[in-house]
């Protein structure tokens, strides 16, 4: 009798530990650092809310051929849910689910409020935003180390400004009016993250 029930134990622990889990960690991205909390709403469906640091470099030349390096970095505000859907595939293989080690499908909302901005030129970003549907991976390695890749598509929503220039006779000068108006486009989401759970 103890025979049978050891090792029924045993798979009641594994498999209680290795469903979606409440997770808090800090990673880096290809350029840009973040905080992320993964909250667990059942088994297999997470809420995941990312504050990430992000930015990229250009370089630009001007008619006689001198090139400059630009930066700009800012703040992208993230909220996401996500459905792990290969945790009990993975589980009867034997493979690693700590830490919310799976595949996943997500929808997710972005937005960038020109927030904390650091350009090289003093540049501004217009807010934005966008809804895509992800595909990822999440992988966990040495404990509490993990990384993630994920790829998607959506739709962005952005300010489109428009500048005219109008002159004032009556006081001799010139003036600058800006159309804005929301504009949308497709959208890729690709990126791949290394991060510590806490």
């Amino acid at each position: 009798m103890k025979y049978t029930i050891l090792p029924f134990l045993l798979a009641s622990c594994l498999f209680a530990q290795e469903k979606a889990t409440d997770l808090f960690n800090a990673n880096i991205k290809f350029i840009g650092i973040g905080i992320q909390y993964e909250k667990s709403l059942s088994d297999n469906f997470t809420a995941v809310g990312t504050i990430d640091y992000i930015g990229g470099f250009s370089y630009t030349t001007d008619w006689n051929g001198e090139g400059d390096l630009n930066y700009i970095f800012t703040t992208s505000l993230n909220l996401e849910g996500r459905y792990y859907y290969n945790f009990d595939r993975r589980i009867s293989k034997g493979k690693n689910t700590k830490n919310n080690s799976a595949n996943y499908i997500a929808l997710k909302g972005i937005y960038i409020p020109d927030l904390f901005t650091s350009a090289s030129d003093n540049k501004t970003v217009d807010p934005q935003g966008s809804v895509v549907i992800n595909y990822g991976l999440k992988r966990s390695f040495s404990k509490n180390f993990f990384y993630e890749f994920y790829t998607g598509l959506g739709i962005a929503f952005y300010q489109d400004k428009n500048y005219y220039y109008d002159f004032n006779y009556e006081t001799q000068t010139e003036y600058r009016r800006i159309s804005k108006k929301v504009d949308k486009g497709i959208m890729l989401d690709l990126g791949f993250r290394v991060g510590y759970n806490f």
